[in-house]
Formats: structure tokens, C-alpha cells, sequence
């Protein structure tokens, strides 16, 4: 059953205007209600993976000298003690010493951050960083908020 759309107004002018204009045509986003409907959903994504209990994804990316002392067998040795979060690593020569790898994880939000915080602290890590986002929808493409207590299924 499709959702019937609402119209509300929201009264903005200016430089915060201005700006808002700018940013939806970077993310090329057709026009403003698409726009702030793609801000509402960040946003609320964002506020589900602040909850620690939430399934969330998380897309570790790492870059280091591979010259370094036994780094990859360090970073290997971490991924193989939380088999049941490692999705997939990727793994990317940069030049003839440094590396990206890229490591996808899934678990509850707190656990793959401190799974991330473990792998970007390892000894010889130049840069490390963590997307993270939840695992289940937050907002389906009805528009509906999940996330309220109860899991139920929605005709498509």
C-alpha cells in the first residue's frame, strides 16, 4: 500500500537558503523535497547507529606501509579472532609500499566500532576510517520509521 505524500512548508531564506540550493544541486538531487528527504533519512540513520544495540554495517578503510613490521599478519590475526563480524576485506596495492584495505563488518553498532577502533589503532595503521550505517532500514521506501520496538512486515 503506497503512502500518501504530505506537503508542509518550511520557510527559509538567505544564506542558509543559498547554501541548501547549493548542496542539493552538488548531490544532484532533482529538486528540494528530494533533498530534504535524503537529509531526514541521514539523519535518522544516523541517530539508529548511535544506538549501540542497533545491526549496523561498517565499511573500514585503512591505508599502511606493508613494509612494516608484520602489520598484515597483525591486522589478519584481528579480523580471524571476530570471524562472525568480517564480512569481506579487500585488499589494494597503492605503490610499492603502501596498502588500503578495506574491510566490511556487521554486528551491533558498539561492536563493530570497537572492532574498527582495534583494526585503525594497530601498530604501523597510517590512516584508518569507519562508515557506519545501520543494517536494516531505517525509513523503507514507503517512508515509514522503523526502529520504534517492534519488528512487522510491510506490503511492498
Amino acid at each position: 500500500m503506497k503512502e500518501t505524500l504530505v506537503r508542509f512548508s518550511v520557510a527559509i531564506g538567505g544564506e542558509l537558503l543559498r547554501l541548501f540550493d547549493d548542496y542539493r544541486e552538488r548531490h544532484r538531487y532533482p529538486n528540494r523535497s528530494e533533498a530534504v528527504r535524503g537529509l531526514m533519512r541521514s539523519a535518522l540513520i544516523d541517530e539508529a547507529v548511535c544506538d549501540e544495540e542497533t545491526d549496523a554495517m561498517g565499511v573500514v578503510t585503512l591505508i599502511y606501509d606493508h613494509h612494516s613490521s608484520r602489520i598484515s599478519k597483525r591486522l589478519t590475526d584481528i579480523q580471524h579472532e571476530h570471524l562472525e563480524m568480517v564480512v569481506t576485506t579487500t585488499h589494494v596495492h597503492l605503490d610499492a609500499a603502501r596498502c588500503l584495505e578495506v574491510i566490511l563488518l556487521r554486528g551491533k553498532a558498539a561492536a563493530v566500532r570497537n572492532l574498527s577502533d582495534d583494526l585503525i589503532g594497530t601498530k604501523g595503521v597510517e590512516t584508518g576510517r569507519l562508515v557506519l550505517a545501520a543494517a536494516s532500514a531505517v525509513v523503507d521506501g514507503q517512508g515509514h520509521a522503523h526502529g520504534h520496538g517492534h519488528a512487522h512486515p510491510h506490503p511492498h
